[in-house]
C-alpha cells in the first residue's frame, strides 16, 4: 500500500526544506542551485516560488517510510518485475504494466 505524504512532516521553511532534502543529494542540489540563483536577484516572489517548488519533495523526504518504497518500486520495475503493480492515467483508469486495462478500484 501506497504511504501517504504527512503534509506535517517538514515545515515549509528553507532551512527545514534543506534539512528534510539530505536524505536525496541530488534533490538537495537541485533545491540550493534555484534557491541561489532567486537570492542572487533579490527576488522574495523567486524565492518563494523555490519554497512551493521543493516543498513536496521535503514533505516526501520527511514521511517515514515513503520514499523507501518509492525507491523500492523503482528497484522492482528497473529489474522488470512488475508483478501486481498498478499504474493510472490522468482519469485515474488502471492499467497493468502491459498497458491492459483492470479493475482495480479507487483505492489509492
Amino acid at each position: 500500500m501506497a504511504h501517504e505524504v504527512d503534509p506535517h512532516s517538514c515545515e515549509r521553511t528553507p532551512e527545514a526544506i534543506r534539512a528534510a532534502l539530505q536524505r536525496r543529494p541530488d534533490w538537495l542540489q537541485g533545491f540550493e542551485q534555484d534557491w541561489l540563483s532567486a537570492a542572487a536577484d533579490f527576488d522574495q516572489a523567486a524565492l518563494d516560488a523555490v519554497t512551493d517548488k521543493w516543498f513536496p519533495f521535503a514533505l516526501a523526504c520527511a514521511t517515514p517510510g515513503c520514499l523507501d518504497e518509492v525507491e523500492q518500486n523503482v528497484k522492482r520495475m528497473t529489474e522488470g518485475d512488475t508483478e501486481g503493480m498498478v499504474f493510472r492515467d490522468a482519469d485515474g483508469t488502471a492499467y497493468d504494466a502491459e498497458n491492459r486495462p483492470i479493475d482495480a478500484g479507487r483505492s489509492g
